[in-house]
C-alpha cells in the first residue's frame, strides 16, 4: 500500500508540474503550519494560479496542494 501511494504521489506531481509550466502568469504559494495535541509539527504548501482552459480559452482560478 506504502508504495501504491508512492506512486500515485509521483503521477500527481507529473501532471501539477505540467499545469504550473502552462500557467497564465504568477503562481502564487500559500503556507499553513500547526501541530497537534502532541505537539507533532505539520505543514501545508498549496499554489494557487490562473489556468485557461483548452477548448474555450476561458481563464480558470486553479489550486494544487504542493506538500503536506
Amino acid at each position: 500500500l506504502h508504495e501504491l501511494i508512492i506512486v500515485a504521489w509521483q503521477e500527481y506531481l507529473q501532471v501539477l508540474k505540467g499545469d504550473l509550466a502552462r500557467a497564465q502568469g504568477k503562481i502564487s504559494f500559500t503556507s499553513d503550519l500547526w501541530s497537534d495535541q502532541k505537539l507533532r509539527p505539520f505543514m501545508a504548501l498549496t499554489a494557487h494560479w490562473i489556468a485557461k482552459e483548452e477548448q474555450t480559452s476561458v481563464l480558470i482560478l486553479k489550486a494544487a496542494l504542493i506538500v503536506f
